[in-house]
């Protein structure tokens, strides 16, 4: 299973199997334990080394998981601005 998703220009997949399946650059949702275990989230940089974002924290549900990495990507561009301060 590989779901694919855009935000924001940056691609979103959500996948159970590895993150080595994913294309430097994206993003991740990987399942854990086929999903039964939680999700986690992660970034391929680009020499295709996967880095956790979620720490230690885990989601139990792929679409939480998703929710929680739009909501990154978002603090990423916009420089952790709160979205009613944006383009004041």
């Amino acid at each position: 299973m590989k779901r694919y998703y855009e935000h924001r220009g940056k691609d979103l997949f959500i996948t159970s199997g590895s993150s080595r399946d994913l294309a430097p650059g994206s993003f991740g949702v990987c399942a854990i334990g086929g999903g039964a275990e939680g999700w986690s989230v992660v970034h391929v940089g680009p020499d295709g080394d996967a880095a956790d974002l979620g720490g230690e924290y885990y989601f139990a549900t792929a679409e939480e998981a998703l929710a929680f990495l739009r909501e990154l990507i978002d603090l990423m561009i916009d420089g952790g601005e709160p979205e009613g301060l944006r383009d004041a």
